[in-house]
């Protein structure tokens, strides 16, 4: 009975229709095969913010280090007397505060045409008490903060990234004496490193990039030291020490990829601190100087007119804002396309 119940003729068989096939075609689960870094691409772009904050930070990029050939930096030297806190004038529009007009005794005053400028003679975002271009400084000066901060934060993923794979790699009292190396540096101010920097260095780019350089690290190093806790148990890197690979090698080829996504991360927001630590020493007079010129030493200059010409501190201090809130919008966007278990 049991080899009739089961002995089946071709006649048993009978083919699909049409619709029974597209009825199994639309039941099938189809889904593109994605890389780990296209998936990332794929959910960075569903967030509008970060998005947005990415083109705006290229263009801020292209803008301050691509001008610089169209940028005479003599020009951002020599003083113009004749040409001095002039007021923003953009040509074709007539908007006051952009049209070269400034309130002078409580009534809008030409000041182009009371000092006798050219019709010709036009500063986009008006000129500082020496008569530079502010917005020519304010280019100048990004990029100028923009170098300092990505030196730095290379110095970060050098010191940082090697540092924390030994010390998770090793473990025991190596790693011990390791983070209480970390923890002696992370105890000392950043403002107490950059005054011993000027002891040695004169205040500029040199001493902000080194102070940074010395104590930033150690937020990086730590992240990647748990991280590599983690990994070193993990059944691929136990199989690459079976098989006897180096210590360089297995690190290379399996932890620094893994911990890639940590490291842009936590890239993303050492940036906008660098920037901002720049800024505030520059502003109190201890970072970068004159003749040079960065977004601190802007708003230095700025906050000493404030009062009468706000124009001069508002613009740089924008700039500044925007720098700050697309990096930091940038690295939430990018922590939770890594990492979709931090989204909140």
């Amino acid at each position: 009975m049991a080899e009739e119940k089961y002995n089946l003729q071709p006649d048993s068989f009978e083919p699909l229709g049409h619709d029974q096939e597209q009825e199994i075609e639309s039941e099938k689960i189809a889904a593109p095969s994605l890389t780990f870094s296209q998936d990332a691409w794929r959910r960075l772009k569903k967030n509008k913010g970060a998005v947005i904050s990415l083109f705006i930070i290229l263009i801020m990029v292209i803008v301050s280090f691509g001008s610089t050939p169209f940028i005479n930096h003599s020009e951002l030297v020599k003083s113009n007397p004749e040409y001095a806190n002039l007021p923003a004038k953009v040509p074709g529009i007539d908007i006051n505060g952009l049209n070269g007009k400034m309130k002078v005794g409580g009534e809008w005053t030409d000041v182009y045409k009371e000092n006798g400028i050219k019709d010709s003679v036009h500063f986009t975002l008006g000129t500082d008490y020496l008569g530079h271009s502010l917005a020519q400084r304010i280019i100048y000066g990004t990029k100028i903060s923009l170098t300092v901060a990505i030196v730095a934060t290379l110095f970060d993923l050098l010191i940082g990234v090697s540092y924390g794979i030994v010390s998770g790699w090793k473990g025991g009292r190596t790693d011990n004496v390791m983070q209480r190396i970390i923890e002696i540096i992370s105890s000392i101010p950043n403002l107490i490193i950059v005054v011993l920097m000027l002891i040695v260095f004169k205040p500029g780019m040199t001493s902000i990039i080194l102070a940074l350089a010395i104590s930033e690290w150690t937020t990086m190093a730590r992240m990647i030291r748990a991280e590599t806790l983690s990994l070193k148990t993990e059944e691929y890197v136990l199989a690459a020490r079976t098989l006897g690979e180096s210590t360089g090698k297995i690190a290379w080829k399996h932890l620094v990829p893994n911990v890639s996504s940590i490291i842009i991360i936590q890239t993303m927001y050492t940036i906008p601190s660098a920037i901002f630590f720049e800024a505030f020493l520059s502003f109190i007079g201890i970072g970068i100087s004159a003749p040079q010129t960065s977004l601190g030493v802007l708003l230095n200059d700025g906050q000493k007119n404030f009062q009468f010409l706000p124009y001069q501190m508002w613009y740089p201090a924008i700039v500044l804002v925007i720098l700050m809130i697309a990096f930091n919008l940038l690295g939430d966007g990018l922590r939770d396309a890594f990492d979709p278990r931090t989204r909140r």
